[in-house]
């Protein structure tokens, strides 16, 4: 019977083993987090467009009277709803028509006598609710009668 000598090449592949392993693990590890960033720089994209357009459509409505017709000097394609008015805007944050809106913003005023209430959404297609903001002040019916 032949003998055959231990070589070290067996030693070397259960390293290589090992270290390909521990690799593996580590690249696992930095997908991840780079996937979480990617998702959490999407969000944070999204809610900093929601905010900036909540605050534009905000000085809007606060400075005229808060209809549809008011506000499509400022917003050429506001739409008038039953509960107030809307705004569209497609995937790249562009305004568009309904049909193609991923994003849709909410404008909806109440007026109670002396204060104004208006209420507005920044929500995504699948109706998920990106930014919100409540105003109450003073009607400008009020305020012309004081002055």
């Amino acid at each position: 019977m032949k003998h055959i000598p231990h070589t070290r090449s067996s030693l070397f592949l259960i390293e290589l083993i090992i270290a390909v392993f521990f690799f593996s693990i580590g690249s696992a590890v930095c997908i991840r987090a780079f996937s979480q960033a990617y998702l959490m720089s999407r969000s944070a994209q999204e809610l900093s467009f929601a905010s900036s357009q909540i605050s534009g459509a905000a000085s809007a409505v606060r400075y005229t009277d808060g209809s549809a017709e008011a506000l499509s000097e400022y917003f050429p394609s506001a739409r008038a709803d039953d509960s107030g008015c809307l705004i569209y805007y497609d995937r790249n944050r562009r305004p568009c028509s309904p049909e193609e809106a991923s994003y849709t913003m909410t404008i909806r005023t109440e007026q109670d006598g002396i204060r104004t209430d208006t209420f507005l959404s920044m929500t995504r297609q699948d109706g998920a609710v990106l930014y919100e903001l409540s105003l109450r002040y003073p009607s400008a019916v009020t305020a012309g009668k004081e002055e």
